[in-house]
């Protein structure tokens, strides 16, 4: 073959590339123009009032995200147009308008192969668009990947024989003897490295096993653990698995049942009211810097790793003690993403090279469809691996598939809500502000059976974290907790909130702080307890870690290690201090009379000058005014309640007769009394405040307790003082 004949045919391959380019492109505009026309779902901003500053604040950083977007567009769009080229060559051998005329229809029918199969694996990637509803109907009840990839398959194996018989019956010499030959095997070349990058982008590396000291906290969010066993409806297999090697503490608790605040105590062993840090989307200024059990492992020289693949409402900052975090982009930014939904991302980059261009696309769970939570749970996998190979490792990472924007992948979304349900609710987490007398239009058993969908998709993600530990012979000798940071709530004792939207944070009790907690350590569970009924907190998980891994203790913590039960053994009782936290429903939902004052709009609000989303003051003196506080012993619960009279209400479930019942509202008391009047100051990289005062919120007025005992008519409860 002539030098001229490879320059010919290098020339072709770029013009093709250079023309499947263009055509991405374009793609890229018809979907900016659609983003940008009003009434699509989802894009229609008010740009005036209080979102004003947060488009202010997203404007200068729209630019170079929109430009790796299109980078991602040209370089999918010129790799479909070198498939497209070879394949068109089995219709056509003429240059021109011709080849251009054969090769667009094969670039476009590549294209929709590809949305084909990722449509069956997220359709939510696909569920806002209204003309896509009838297919997209059709494939979540009766699609299957191989459907997809089979008729992919035929389609090129047709044109590749239509190739090969057209070589073997009309042969030519384009400049020189073979020219011809070695045309078709370089137009297979093409072909072939497509697959191999497509093979490359997806197929995992095993990591390499060195054996340093491993400790790894798996959070999955929002899991119940009335998910697990007999009444579980197959869920969770994974955690199931782990818990055989594991010991269970069937009655632990969440001090707040709400991601952001429930991590700060975890990570400080203290709780709320002493950590600042009290419902999602706290001001760094409000933070009380404590020692955390991630500090004292970096402090050790252990690498220390966070990762979450949602940072809305939970976003680890240096206060957290971890060196290093993996989590989407912070604050207005990230709301904004949402907005752009450039759904090829979906198609193209949701890969391991598409998370280092684009990361805060793949690997963002607010961004439905787009995100590819398995995916990205194998490129987890592998980070773990290597960062286990460097040296002792505490790996975190908060599994968040169970929260907004909720939207089960293949083939989770098939297995417990009806395929009578509307789609919109099949696929995708519902949200209606439930208010009193109002709730939302769906079904009970529908929100639980997405809810469960998604567990079990954060449990598949769990089990590959898990299976690549075992795999690398890691898992054997890893200190493992298995976690959730609080439960969720469907309104069970509501008949008339059935289908409501379901919350986490607005009740003290079993559905919403009751929590998962398991422990592995090193070595398996060994003669320990496969179960422990005792009490255990939130709090105690990080005083457990350390003691199990011989680091020194935390000072003025309120946890305390399970050690002590993990080896048969038993400790003191130490009761749960539990507060509500701030969520969209009214708490005169739940309790007729209560104080509603803390507002649920975005005026809550205010955005800092680097786009962080912060709680404004006067929301925070609201939703501290509005908190029910509460105590937990095992037996009953005593709650305080602020009324809108004034007074706190305060109520007790469960055994309340006697000197226990007693003993634990004294000790609520103490809590409460013990509370420091603590000054805050900013974390790293903002003015240092410590000598300001607290916000006049974190200090209540003096109220009335009203006692309100089982039994006892609510009208002879006699007021007391009592203090803030």
């Amino acid at each position: 073959m002539s030098v001229r004949s490879v320059a010919s045919f290098l020339r072709a391959a770029s013009g093709r590339l250079a023309l499947g380019a263009l055509l991405g492109l374009l793609l890229f505009a018809a979907e900016t123009a659609w983003l940008l026309k009003a009434g699509v779902v989802g894009v229609d901003i008010p740009l005036d009032g209080p979102y004003a500053a947060l488009a202010a604040a997203v404007r200068p950083l729209l630019p170079g995200v929109i430009l790796r977007v299109a980078a991602v567009y040209a370089v999918a769009g010129g790799l479909l147009g070198l498939a497209a080229a070879v394949l068109a060559r089995a219709w056509t051998r003429r240059g021109g308008w011709v080849a251009l005329a054969v090769m667009v229809p094969h670039w476009v029918g590549l294209l929709l192969f590809w949305a084909w199969d990722r449509a069956l694996a997220r359709p939510a990637l696909f569920d806002d668009l209204p003309a896509a509803r009838p297919v997209l109907a059709w494939l979540v009840d009766h699609g299957e990947p191989w459907q997809a990839r089979a008729a992919a398959g035929a389609w090129v194996a047709v044109h590749l024989a239509v190739l090969a018989v057209r070589g073997v019956r009309a042969p030519r010499r384009l400049d020189g003897p073979g020219a011809r030959w070695v045309e078709r095997v370089s137009a297979a070349a093409v072909v072939s490295a497509v697959v191999v990058l497509a093979v490359a982008l997806t197929v995992r590396r095993p990591g390499i096993a060195v054996r340093r000291p491993l400790v790894v906290l798996i959070g999955i969010d929002a899991f119940r653990p009335d998910r697990l066993g007999a009444t579980g409806h197959g869920v969770a297999p994974h955690v199931e698995r782990f818990l055989q090697d594991a010991t269970l503490f069937t009655r632990a608790y969440t001090p707040v049942a709400q991601t952001e605040p429930a991590w700060r105590s975890l990570l400080t062993a203290r709780w709320p009211y002493r950590t600042g840090v009290r419902y999602p989307l706290t001001s760094d200024a409000r933070l009380v810097l404590a020692p955390t059990f991630a500090q004292r492992f970096a402090d050790a020289g252990w690498r220390t790793v966070f990762a979450t693949d949602c940072s809305r409402f939970h976003f680890e900052g240096p206060a957290s003690g971890f060196a290093t975090r993996w989590q989407p982009p912070r604050g207005a930014l990230n709301f904004a993403l949402e907005k752009l939904r450039y759904r090829a991302l979906g198609l193209f980059a949701d890969n391991p090279a598409g998370a280092a261009w684009v990361p805060e696309f793949i690997d963002n769970r607010a961004l439905a469809g787009i995100h590819d939570p398995m995916g990205y749970a194998r490129r987890l996998s592998d980070g773990l691996l290597a960062e286990a190979g460097e040296g002792p490792l505490l790996f975190a990472f908060h599994a968040t598939a169970a929260h907004f924007p909720g939207d089960p992948v293949y083939p989770f979304y098939r297995r417990y809500v009806a395929a009578s349900e509307p789609l919109e609710r099949r696929l995708r987490m519902h949200f209606a502000p439930v208010s009193p007398g109002a709730k939302g239009a769906w079904s009970r058993e529908g929100a639980e059976g997405l809810y469960d969908e998604l567990l079990a998709q954060a449990d598949a993600q769990v089990g590959t974290l898990l299976d690549a530990l075992r795999a690398s012979g890691r898992y054997d000798d890893a200190l493992i907790v298995l976690m959730s940071d609080h439960g969720e709530s469907f309104h069970a004792d509501r008949p008339d909130l059935a289908g409501a939207t379901s919350v986490h944070g607005a009740r003290l009790g079993e559905e919403e702080n009751r929590i998962l907690l398991a422990v592995k350590p090193p070595g398996g569970r060994g003669v320990g307890p496969a179960r422990v009924d005792a009490l255990a907190r939130l709090v105690d998980v990080g005083p457990t870690l350390l003691e199990l891994s011989g680091l020194s203790s935390l000072p003025e913590a309120d946890g305390a290690s399970l050690g002590p039960l993990l080896r048969g053994e038993g400790r003191p009782l130490a009761p749960l201090y539990a507060e509500t936290g701030y969520t969209h429903v009214s708490p005169e939902v739940f309790d007729p009379g209560h104080w509603p004052g803390a507002p649920r709009t975005f005026d809550a609000y205010r955005l800092r000058p680097d786009g962080v989303v912060e709680m404004g003051d006067a929301a925070d003196a609201a939703v501290l005014r509005e908190k029910d506080t509460g105590a937990f012993d095992g037996q009953r619960w005593v709650v305080d309640r602020p009324q809108a009279d004034g007074s706190v209400r305060r109520t007790c479930t469960g055994d309340c007769a006697g000197a226990d019942a007693r003993a634990l509202a004294d000790w609520l008391d103490d809590a409460r009394e013990r509370a420091p009047e603590s000054v805050s100051r900013r974390v790293a990289g903002h003015v240092d405040d410590r000598n300001s005062p607290r916000p006049p919120g974190n200090v209540r007025p003096p109220q009335r307790l009203l006692r309100v005992w089982p039994g006892q008519p609510e009208g002879a409860a006699h007021p007391q003082p009592r203090g803030g």
